[in-house]
């Protein structure tokens, strides 16, 4: 009996170890599709607000930043994106049905586990009533329950780390809201780009040539106004000047990548202090090794930019300091000012355009964050990799 025992325990074994494997690799097959299927969603509402973008008859511009209805008209973009969001869809409803597939074939899989589990409990029990050998039979309850209790464990601790990986990954809601931020923020800025050429430039080059076309016609009758026109128009050519050079520092065209990530920083805080001799700066650049491209740096510069811009409007300060630090690609920016502070609320307070807002949506970008804080004055630190 004890022979038959063993055959028929080690056979539950052999099953229990494959049909626990077969879990295993189902299990993973489905955690894959739930990530390819979280990856086509964000794909997809990021492709479905690109389209309204593109789309020629959106009110989005017009209700917002522009006086000037446009014809509706399918434009040649929109639909390469129409066509790739239907591709994004099938692949969508394929990774459901199939997540649906492997969720029916996991249920059955672990019910074929539990019975065997159950069978080799009775088996014990059977054991126990044809041989009365107690202890034998007590061990292989143990060993049943301690298989049962081994594969709960296995299923508890996979939930346990799917749960933390849902809670360390942003919700396909909270990227939505991060796009339509990013996306609202550069539509106000290409707005005030062309509200700037058109009023401060190209206004004023109408102007200029108005007067010249003057000049040219009173220069010999009269050399007196016709000196004014002129000095009128070298002094308006100045100040728009003054407004470009403005702008195309608002856009980063001066960065020179070839310079040292050190010298860099150093000229520009140079800069800053020659146009706010008022506030004092401190700067420590310590351990960047890693040169960073094009864009971080664009995005570190516009960073400073919003936080600088807060100390000199807003804080009262006469001290600052700034620090620096990267250990493996991890930035470290520490910008602190001796000023009055900042509003508890200042997230809520400011408008969605505002410096505190852009600087959230570009950590975003960055996946990093900033912790701001009021401590005899205001302290912020923000923190983001660069692979």
């Amino acid at each position: 009996m004890d022979n038959y025992y063993n055959i028929i325990n080690e056979t539950m074994e052999e099953m229990l170890s494959y049909f626990s494997k077969l879990y295993s690799e189902h299990d993973a097959q489905l955690q894959e599709y739930n990530a390819k299927l979280f990856e086509v969603s964000v794909k997809l509402d990021e492709l479905t607000r690109t389209q309204n973008v593109y789309s020629l008859n959106t009110d989005y511009r017009k209700n917002v930043f522009s006086p000037i209805e446009f014809v509706p008209e399918e434009s040649e973009k929109e639909s390469e994106i129409k066509a790739e969001i239907l591709n994004l869809k099938t692949k969508r409803n394929q990774y459901e049905y199939d997540i649906n597939e492997q969720t029916i074939y996991l249920k059955s899989i672990d019910k074929r586990i539990q019975k065997l589990n159950a069978s080799k409990v009775a088996l014990g029990e059977l054991m126990l009533e044809v041989d009365n050998k107690d202890s034998i039979i007590k061990e292989k309850e143990e060993a049943a329950k301690t298989a049962v209790e081994k594969h709960e464990e296995q299923k508890l601790q996979k939930e346990k780390e799917i749960e933390e990986k849902n809670k360390n990954s942003i919700s396909i809601d909270e990227m939505k809201k991060h796009f339509k931020n990013i996306m609202m923020i550069e539509s106000f800025d290409n707005t005030y780009y062309s509200t700037v050429l058109d009023k401060r430039i190209k206004n004023n080059i109408y102007r200029n040539s108005s007067k010249l076309e003057s000049v040219n016609g009173i220069i010999s009758s009269d050399p007196g106004k016709s000196k004014m026109l002129i000095n009128e128009v070298i002094t308006s050519d100045n100040s728009m000047i003054s407004v470009i050079d403005e702008q195309l520092r608002r856009m980063n065209y001066n960065i020179d990548e070839k310079k040292k990530f050190d010298d860099s920083i150093r000229d520009y805080i140079q800069e800053l202090s020659e146009k706010h001799p008022e506030v004092i700066i401190d700067i420590n650049i310590d351990g960047v090794k890693r040169k960073p491209d094009f864009v971080l740096y664009s995005y570190i510069y516009k960073l400073l930019e919003i936080f600088f811009d807060n100390i000199y409007k807003h804080s009262e300060a006469k001290h600052a300091s700034l620090s620096i630090s990267e250990e493996n690609g991890k930035f470290e920016i520490d910008i602190s000012d001796d000023g009055i502070g900042i509003k508890k609320n200042y997230l809520s307070d400011a408008e969605w355009y505002s410096g505190i807002h852009r600087a959230k949506e570009l950590l975003f970008i960055l996946s990093g964050d900033m912790v701001i804080k009021n401590s005899n004055g205001t302290k912020v630190k923000i923190n983001f990799e660069y692979e």
